[in-house]
């Protein structure tokens, strides 16, 4: 390439080759643009919404063989001839650089480029894919990943590609961590070591080369920067965070009817049942059928009585059929894919299998505007009857099409005002689809949070749905794989992602359907699904013991509900994951660069589930720091390998030393959360701190202030523990209720006093109980086992306990 020019915010490349642009969006993230046109088109991306990342200071050094560029973070070394980019810290040392020989290469409408790959790195990401969660595989194997959304029913850890692709990756190498994201739709490929253990080359069959080198060098800093680029998750409601019921299909109404009284003579938590597509007039979208259901207004209002939402499934597979209202306003207002001559693309889906007037569908162009427009409207119908969230399945788009399972390659779709084919956009559909869900549930209901679960999506599909991961099989390897897969869509940008527990392919065996559960309880979309063929398979199917240990399972998870909607709160801001890879926290411990059959949920709570069948021990890594037991208090030093006894009933949890687990007692749904005392669980240590968020759990109104945000600390002496609440941020305030802190010490104290009020200058004493008394008595504190736990009235202030050894 030719000398450069420096215009002040990027550094231009104009020759025979093409247009290339290096431009630093903040002092950490650097954009590497190439065209192979005399210029740039139009600066357009479906995944990326923020480029305002600050202003960075940038020093340009061009000479005639080189250019650096200097942030306050960053050096960037461009070698002109032939093109070479280089990226290093501010000290020099080297983070990421294209391979000498190799580099950039094009070839008629692709690209690919090669990046070294030492034999000490680790490769994370690239959103739903198979495998281990470091891409560089066993032995430096590798993986060649390919990027092309796809239905894969009944796929196994081998299979690829699956639903969603995010073409976002993180190396991390001694601690330090960086990430690239390719900003590019078409169909493109990513080979970590596969093909030559020393390169890791990426690429499209079209578009431009457009990435953007984002610097850590924690590996955290990376996703918040990635996210910040391309949006955060928003607080979900919470209600989606309780336990989900689904099959393919529950009906008819009678059905449903029996499987909600079901769940609540049993005491069996739950907080949504889903309707597949059999509740639809013949699979026609925005349908009810009526005979399967002839009242959905009232079915839905008598299952919020009991506590339950309903969500029901739309596929983006209107039939062509006339007098069909959704088919006759979309064509009216030119809505669908089309061929280039202009016609309609029909294509078969499920109306094509339908009782009566089976035919062909059309397609929205989700990505023509007004397509997304009309389409969200169309979700009026069953709000007004009472859905509670919205389930977009076959985005990827599912065509029933031999043998690629999709549109034909050639149609055109309008690509927000610049036409272009099914090449480009396939892989952003599901996205798209997602987008125009959720942006019009929010029009439509502007007060309340909107819920979409989509099994498509890309880069950016975490702003507007969460995510599952399709139609998984029953087997032991799968379940094993949903750790891998869940754990690499966090961190590619995706918190809200769940795996069918049970596998929805083939009925699970007793022993499997319950260690999936116990694993999903911390899934933050925990959801039970299964397909048309199989046997019930709901909690209590696999007999009565199976039954008990699934019904503990689900009540704990509903006992950790406060942190784990803490830990989503923290997602929604930072974009950092709340089901995280050791690795995420420990990014200094080698032992966790590799491990992926434990994880931690959020940065306190380490989780090692049972994912071997009949196994009666468990080895568990525990990285540096102090552990405990969350079941028995017992504490273990980390940066050591241990194993434990375990049974059906084990569900292996160790609490973080200093960590502070908001909990509450069992419920039935979320809606019996306000009044239940808040529990707190203070893991010990010398000095810690934490932060305790609530609101309403469903409207908007959080983002107008309208939370209640507090902060725990605690600090160990060698006489006393003190464990103190601050004064709440925010202008919510929860119902009335109790405060009750539980923590481990090694006697009982000789007393424990509460101080309340900033200004209040002397201790009161709480009475001493026993176990009889204590859950009657209105204030006052025990001893039993290892743990004093006090109780008090939460007045929402200042207030501070402490314990007298």
């Amino acid at each position: 390439m030719p000398r450069p020019v420096w215009d002040g915010k990027a550094l231009l490349f104009h020759g025979a080759q093409g247009t290339l642009a290096i431009t630093p969006i903040s002092d950490d993230v650097i954009r590497v643009r190439f065209t192979s046109q005399p210029a740039f088109g139009r600066d357009h991306s479906y995944a990326v919404v923020n480029h305002d990342l600050g202003a960075p200071a940038v020093k340009a050094e061009i000479k005639t063989d080189s250019t650096t560029l200097t942030t306050a973070s960053l050096k960037v070394m461009v070698q002109h001839s032939p093109l070479r980019i280089s990226f290093a810290n501010a000290a020099g040392e080297s983070l990421d650089a294209d391979d000498p020989v190799r580099g950039i290469s094009r070839a008629g409408t692709e690209f690919r480029i090669a990046k070294r790959l030492r034999n000490d790195e680790h490769v994370y990401g690239l959103g739903e894919k198979n495998g281990r969660l470091d891409k560089r595989g066993w032995q430096l194997g590798g993986y060649n990943y390919v990027m092309w959304n796809s239905d894969t029913p009944a796929y196994d850890s081998s299979t690829d590609p699956l639903y969603v692709d995010v073409p976002f990756f993180m190396v991390t190498r001694h601690g330090q961590a960086h990430g690239i994201f390719l900003d590019n739709t078409w169909r493109t490929f990513f080979d970590i070591g596969r093909e030559q253990t020393d390169l890791l080359t990426f690429g499209a069959d079209g578009g431009d080369l457009d990435y953007y080198f984002i610097n850590g060098p924690e590996p955290k800093k990376v996703i918040e920067r990635y996210t910040a680029l391309t949006g955060r998750m928003p607080l979900p409601p919470l209600w989606s965070l309780g336990y989900q019921q689904c099959r393919w299909s529950y009906y008819p109404e009678s059905r449903v009817r029996r499987l909600a009284d079901t769940f609540r003579e049993k005491q069996i938590p739950a907080d949504a049942i889903w309707l597949d597509i059999h509740y639809m007039d013949g699979y026609k979208p925005f349908t009810w059928d009526h005979q399967r259901f002839p009242d959905p207004k009232k079915m839905i209002s008598d299952l919020r009585a009991q506590g339950f939402r309903l969500v029901t499934i739309v596929d983006p597979h209107p039939p062509a059929l006339k007098g069909y209202a959704p088919y006759d306003s979309g064509m009216a207002g030119d809505q669908f894919v089309k061929w280039p001559d202009g016609k309609v693309f029909e294509g078969p889906v499920w109306p094509s299998q339908a009782e009566k007037n089976p035919g062909p569908s059309v397609f929205p162009d989700f990505s023509k505007p007004a397509a997304r427009a009309w389409w969200g409207s169309l979700y009026q119908s069953l709000l007004d009857v009472g859905v509670a969230g919205i389930w977009n399945d076959m985005n990827e788009p599912s065509v029933f099409i031999a043998p690629t399972g999709t549109m034909p390659l050639e149609l055109i779709h309008d690509n927000d005002g610049q036409p272009t084919t099914h090449r480009e956009i396939h892989n952003v559909y599901g996205q798209l689809m997602s987008r125009s869900t959720f942006d019009g549930l929010s029009r439509l209901r502007p007060d309340e949070r909107a819920f979409v679960l989509t099994r498509a999506s890309y880069a950016g599909g975490q702003r507007f749905a969460a995510v599952w991961a399709g139609d998984n099989t029953a087997d032991w390897a799968s379940l094993r794989q949903s750790v891998s897969t869940l754990l690499g869509m966090g961190v590619s940008g995706f918190p809200f992602v769940g795996s069918d527990i049970g596998g929805f392919v083939r009925m699970p065996s007793a022993e499997l359907c319950t260690r999936w559960l116990q694993a999903a309880v911390f899934y933050p979309f925990m959801r039970m699904h299964a397909e048309v063929t199989l046997p019930d398979k709901e909690p209590w199917s696999f007999g009565w013991r199976y039954e008990a240990v699934n019904k503990r399972a689900i009540e704990l998870r509903y006992e950790l509900l406060p942190y784990i909607y803490n830990v989503m709160q923290q997602a929604s801001e930072t974009g950092v994951p709340a089901l995280r890879p050791l690795f995420l926290e420990f990014p200094d411990d080698e032992r966790v660069a590799t491990r992926d059959d434990e994880f931690l949920f959020g940065s306190d709570l380490l989780i090692a589930p049972v994912l071997w069948e009949g196994i009666t021990e468990r080895e568990i890594y525990l990285p540096a720091g102090e552990w405990f037991d969350y079941w028995t208090g017992h504490k273990h030093a980390g940066n050591a390998t241990i194993n434990i006894p375990v049974t059906l009933d084990s569900i292996p949890m160790f609490v973080r030393g200093g960590a502070f687990i908001f909990r509450q007692p069992v419920v039935q749904n979320t809606g019996e959360m306000p009044g239940q005392p808040l529990r707190v669980l203070v893991a010990p240590a010398t000095e810690s701190e934490a932060v305790n968020y609530e609101d309403d759990g469903g409207s908007l109104q959080y983002r107008n202030g309208k939370f209640f945000k507090r902060r725990f600390h605690q600090s160990r002496g060698d006489y006393a523990i003190r464990i103190e609440a601050s004064a709440p941020e925010g202008t919510y305030r929860p119902v009335a209720r109790d405060l009750i802190l539980e923590t481990w010490i090694t006697q009982a104290p000789q007393t424990v006093s509460a101080r309340y009020g900033d200004n209040a200058s002397k201790d009161k004493p709480l009475p001493r109980l026993d176990a009889a008394t204590f859950g009657k008595s209105p204030r006052g504190w025990m001893y039993s086992e290892g743990v004093v736990t006090i109780k008090d009235s939460d007045r929402f202030e200042p207030v501070r306990f402490t314990i007298q050894n």
